[in-house]
């Protein structure tokens, strides 16, 4: 039987600012009343994606 406990991982993020801004901007247009931590906003943005990329779906790529 698979237990459901939760882990702590710690992972380092290196960003540059306009991407640091740009995943801000994500944040707030998905979650325009959530106060979030930037740790949160990470993590929120990275399973929306992760479930994207497993369900077949491409995420939408950056234009140049």
């Amino acid at each position: 039987m698979a237990q459901n406990g939760k882990r702590t991982i710690q992972i380092n993020v290196r960003l540059s600012t306009e991407d640091y801004d740009l995943i801000k901007r994500a944040a707030g247009s998905l979650w325009p009343d959530a106060e979030l931590s930037n740790s949160g906003i990470l993590l929120g943005l990275a399973k929306i994606t992760a479930r994207q990329v497993l369900e077949g779906k491409t995420p939408k790529k950056k234009p140049k």
